[in-house]
């Protein structure tokens, strides 16, 4: 919808009667009792700066299987935002951003932390326990539900999942809301206790207690990256399931599922699987280390390959234009065989992105050719998609040629830097953390901040770990070979060489060198944004 048609639909609303949250029909973030809803569009610059948030929000939550709320910026002072579940509209208030742009190089991050509280409300369908009471009032199971008190359950999941959707989404909240709330209630001349609300003490306490909630998620979510980038992916699966048992997106499903994928191709020996898939960040993964008898070999990856199927299923009914998870499901069934099945989520991939170049794609296909034997149509598919950018068609190119993949070779042993003047062999000795969270009885994560990096750690049943230092933004320290924050990706190739395994996510890559236990993290114009070191027990 444009923003000019806002104002009409707006003052139709008004006309109609728009329900109050008192009513409990829509979910306001407060109600003011002086207030007045809105009846007028605000500013276009402002809806604008409001719906540049939004859109990132709803890109980061990836759920298109319900339809997404039109988003109103209107002129009141009555609710601050709301959600309005019967006619599908997120709206906020022009006072409610003028606060958030008080908060100044935070004034996006509490926009945020606003429309994600309210998006919760939609996306978990906070509205039902309500609308079953109104369809259902001669229920003796309608009246009891209708006694129960949902509201400090339901804001405090808005204010966690709506706090890890803007994290997911690039914006930082942690300590917003508690500000944010004192800011509104004085600037709307509000008191502390307001009807249907708990008492602001309360609200600001239960956004306090989402907030330490939504840091164990993060940990798992970037510890679940960094078990990922350092080919720990059943272990990084299981964070990923963890997550989805509070959070479900497309991406979340779909790493997940990517994971799984991953932890299959690791029991496919170089000879039954000799090329590289789209889906496998790593094309060395596969050249040594492949453990296991060759039937329980099989029905573990066969187990591994099916759940991964149905990770990408729901990511595909989040958001049926989703270009990876058609991608990924391909993959799997080209892993298990099954070439038709293959074709058809190919097929079905590229209809619903009609009009992109799908290098990846072609790619696939030029590696089911080569399967099946059909050299020529493999090599003039895989050329073609090199010549269109794919990486994994260049690899797989010498592979159908007859030349053998070698392990990369790094010179040098394990690099023994110190971060923030810590060895991370030294605090692995006694690896105290500031957040811990269990993910599984015998699996646990946690986080270490250090003034200029953080250590993620990763231990299963107290054997087998992974731990990794990293220095980031704000970091002034230097590798032993003077690579630092900001170095450009040629001192990193002319230092260290080639990299041997190369990670690429969004806008940004990660160079491993796993014989020297060193990453680097480079941004768009390839420049190191971070660098660090890890440690994993032996295999």
């Amino acid at each position: 919808m444009s923003y000019p048609k806002i104002l009409a639909l707006l003052i139709g609303l008004a006309c109609a009667g728009v329900a109050t949250a008192q009513s409990q029909e829509i979910f306001a973030y407060v109600f003011n009792p002086r207030g007045k809803i809105g009846v007028k569009a605000a500013a276009a610059y402002k809806y604008e700066v409001v719906n540049g948030v939004y859109q990132d929000l709803l890109r980061a939550k990836g759920n298109f299987g319900m339809q997404p709320p039109e988003l109103a910026l209107t002129n009141g002072n009555q609710n601050v935002a709301y959600m309005d579940p019967k006619n599908i509209r997120i709206a906020i208030e022009e006072k409610a951003y003028d606060i958030c742009v008080s908060f100044g190089a935070d004034s996006l991050n509490a926009m945020a932390a606003l429309l994600g509280h309210e998006l919760t409300h939609y996306f978990e369908k906070h509205d039902w326990a309500q609308s079953f009471v109104n369809d259902n009032k001669e229920l003796d199971a309608a009246r009891r539900i209708g006694q129960l008190d949902e509201k400090i359950r339901q804001e405090t999941q808005a204010d966690y999942l709506g706090g890890f959707l803007a994290l997911s989404a690039g914006y930082k909240v942690y300590g917003m809301l508690p500000r944010l709330l004192k800011e509104i209630y004085t600037n709307y001349g509000l008191t502390e206790k307001l009807p249907g609300y708990p008492a602001l003490d309360e609200r600001v306490q239960i956004s306090v207690n989402a907030a330490e909630k939504l840091k164990e998620l993060q940990v798992v979510f970037e510890t679940a990256g960094y078990l990922t980038l350092l080919q720990n992916y059943e272990s990084a699966a299981d964070y990923y399931r963890f997550i989805l048992r509070d959070f479900q997106s497309r991406e979340i499903h779909s790493n997940a599922g990517v994971n799984l994928a991953m932890a299959a191709l690791d029991l496919f020996s170089m000879t039954e699987m000799p090329y590289v898939l789209p889906l496998e960040p790593d094309p060395e993964s596969r050249l040594y280390n492949l453990k296991g008898m060759q039937a329980d070999r099989i029905k573990m990856r066969e187990e591994l390959m099916k759940e991964a199927l149905n990770q990408f299923e729901v990511a595909i009914s989040l958001d049926p234009d989703y270009l990876p998870g058609y991608l990924n499901m391909a993959c799997v069934y080209v892993m298990q065989g099954e070439w038709a099945d293959a074709g058809y989520w190919l097929s079905k991939g590229k209809k619903a992105n009609e009009g992109q170049d799908l290098p990846d794609f072609l790619a696939l296909k030029g590696v089911m050719s080569a399967l099946q034997k059909d050299s020529v149509q493999a090599e003039a598919q895989l050329t073609s998609a090199r010549e269109k950018g794919s990486i994994s068609a260049a690899i797989n190119l010498e592979t159908l040629s007859g030349k053998p993949r070698q392990r990369p070779k790094t010179a040098g042993e394990i690099a023994r830097e110190k971060i923030d003047n810590v060895s991370i062999d030294v605090f692995m000795l006694n690896p105290g953390v500031d957040k811990e969270v269990k993910v599984q009885p015998k699996i646990t994560c946690g986080v270490k901040q250090f003034p200029g990096s953080k250590v993620w750690v990763h231990y299963v049943d107290d054997s087998h770990y992974t731990v990794a230092q990293v220095c980031g933004q704000g970091c002034s320290d230097m590798t032993r070979q003077g690579i630092h924050v900001g170095s450009d990706s040629g001192e990193v190739r002319n230092l260290y060489g080639a990299p041997p395994r190369i990670v690429a996510g969004g806008k940004r890559a990660f160079w491993v060198y796993p014989d020297l236990h060193l990453l680097f993290q480079l941004d768009e114009k390839g420049l190191v944004s971070a660098w660090g070191a890890y440690r994993k027990s032996p295999e």
